[in-house]
């Protein structure tokens, strides 16, 4: 056999000594890193607790397959002894611990029926450091590969939910000093943990997503959330101006109640003077309900149901809001059809007194026209469609005569 050169070898051995510091600090580095730390408690699914259980073992191997190296090296070490020249028998021990298949990795049993009368009771498996250098690489890569997207993922998650969790954070604050105010809290947080869990108990299937969390449930939830702090807002609002909210729920009622009453003169006055006209709004009374309304929103507030309150408030203001511009609606159509009798009387008495001013007060014909219309305009009810015809024809039989 060739005498190892010693300068090489040397070298070897230097490198080898430094290997198992750097490897030794990349393992620590490893078992520190977050996504590897995510690993340990376990409760993953699907691939993510496949990856879980390879990554932990060859963690684990790493550490058996680095006292292997340590050892290795310190043998090299040993037989290459200390001094400046050692024997070529000393370089070639030295050679062979670091470079020779010196490294037991394993040792199984050979079971009865696989081995003959004089056959070894076990089978061993050597390998060299050098071997066993290259294949801790390939598994510390993998780990690290591994750990690498569980943080990832988890770091992608932290980042889309961040806005909510802070929001929700702000919200719960904000309920916890109004008890009363009834908001739920809870339940958005139960929705955004489900959000966070869908993804984060199988991390590395996410790992290619740049946005782990479904957008437009996460949408869903901060809407959700926007929503429970104006109820919340609304609630603190409420109690503060409790007495000025009903005062001004009432006034709005009794005007409500002024308007409905007016609307209802007006369809009475109507029913009276004008001959009835399909599709005619029928005036509502529904100042009685609202103010209704109103006093049981005020009784829930005295019993400190907020929400009930607010939303009765808020339904008594809507329902307002429309009864009004329904009320109003109607009085002006209603209101419209005695303009038109009033604004039909004004245009006959017109044309009755140019008739004269033209010299045909005794004209029997445009005489008896003009007493057509007055009746039809002077009866009650009026026929407001004949009216109009009648006074159309007085007119036109005026100019014509002209």
């Amino acid at each position: 056999m060739t005498t190892p050169d010693r300068a090489a070898l040397d070298a070897d051995l230097e490198a080898a000594e430094e290997a198992v510091g750097r490897a030794s600090a990349s393992l620590v580095e490893l078992e520190d890193h977050p996504g590897h730390r995510l690993l340990l408690p376990g409760g993953f699914t699907g691939v993510s607790e496949r990856r879980r259980e390879e990554t932990l073992a060859t963690v684990a191997e790493l550490h058996r397959d680095l006292e292997l190296y340590r050892r290795a090296v310190e043998a090299a070490r040993e037989a290459r002894g200390s001094r400046a020249k050692p024997s070529p028998a000393e370089l070639a021990a030295a050679h062979e611990a670091l470079h020779g298949e010196s490294v037991t990795v394993a040792e199984e049993a050979v079971p009865l029926q696989r081995r003959g009368l004089l056959g070894p009771t076990s089978e061993v498996t050597r390998t060299t450091a050098d071997t066993l250098l290259a294949r801790m690489t390939a598994a510390f890569d993998a780990a690290t590969r591994v750990a690498a997207q569980v943080a990832a993922v988890w770091d992608a998650v932290a980042a889309q939910l961040g806005p909510a969790d802070r929001a929700l954070d702000s919200l719960r604050a904000d309920a916890s000093t109004l008890p009363e105010s009834g908001v739920d809290v809870e339940s958005w947080a139960g929705r955004l943990e489900e959000l966070r869990a869908a993804v984060l108990t199988d991390p590395i299937a996410h790992a290619d997503e740049t946005t782990p969390v479904a957008p437009a449930a996460l949408a869903e939830v901060e809407s959700g959330l926007d929503a429970a702090r104006e109820e919340l807002r609304e609630a603190r609002s409420l109690r503060g101006d409790l007495d000025g909210r009903v005062a001004d729920l009432t006034a709005r009622v009794d005007d409500l109640a002024a308007r409905e009453a007016a609307a209802e003169a007006v369809a009475a006055e109507v029913a009276r003077l004008v001959v009835a006209v399909p599709g005619l709004p029928v005036p509502q009374r529904r100042a009685p309900a609202l103010r209704a309304t109103v006093r049981e929103a005020v009784q829930a507030a005295h019993a400190g149901r907020w929400e009930a309150a607010s939303a009765g408030f808020t339904a008594a203001s809507s329902g307002i809001e429309e009864a009004v511009a329904e009320a109003e609606s109607g009085r002006a159509v209603l209101g419209g059809l005695l303009d038109r009798r009033a604004e039909l009387r004004g245009r006959l008495g017109a044309l009755r007194a140019k008739a004269g001013a033209r010299g045909r007060a005794e004209d029997l014909a445009l005489d008896a026209l003009h007493t057509r219309a007055q009746e039809l305009l002077w009866s009650a009810p009026c026929d407001l469609a004949a009216a109009t015809v009648a006074v159309r024809a007085y007119q036109r039989a005026l100019e014509e005569g002209t």
